[in-house]
């Protein structure tokens, strides 16, 4: 018989940066600090193609425009990482975080709404508040022990 391996998978996986004041940045170089802070792009990452994709739900939210998948790809041709496949996974990272939704038009920020709210009224109670119990938990748990 084979011996099975254990795998320690995430319920859920946030990661948190804290960089300097958002004042004075480009938009580009604002959304790529956003992200980073999030966890979504890594630091001296190359492969930024989340950066414009995100960029460009953020621009079509003042339009109260949808984008597909297609969409994206065809703004973005010729860009490195602007390929079908990775397009589609960079929004379902994005929708992950309820950032984007799906609607039946599309994806877009939720509801069109602030990213401020998504922040405050979804990754700080459900991802980040949930995931600081859970790791009290272990904390309470170790020192039981």
């Amino acid at each position: 018989m084979a011996k099975k391996v254990l795998r320690d998978i995430p319920l859920q996986e946030i990661t948190l940066r804290k960089y300097e004041q958002p004042y004075g940045l480009e938009e580009r170089e604002l959304v790529r600090k956003f992200l980073l802070s999030l966890g979504l792009l890594q630091p001296g990452e190359s492969r930024d193609i989340i950066v414009d994709i995100f960029h460009l739900f953020l621009k079509a939210r003042k339009r109260n425009k949808t984008l597909d998948t297609e969409d994206i790809v065809n703004e973005l041709e010729g860009k490195t990482g602007a390929s079908s496949p990775n397009v589609a996974r960079q929004i379902k990272r994005l929708k992950d975080l309820k950032i984007l939704e799906k609607t039946h038009e599309g994806y877009r920020i939720t509801e069109f709404g602030k990213i401020d709210n998504i922040i405050s009224n979804y990754i700080i109670p459900f991802v980040l508040n949930q995931s600081a119990e859970r790791l009290r938990e272990y904390a309470k748990e170790l020192d039981r022990r």
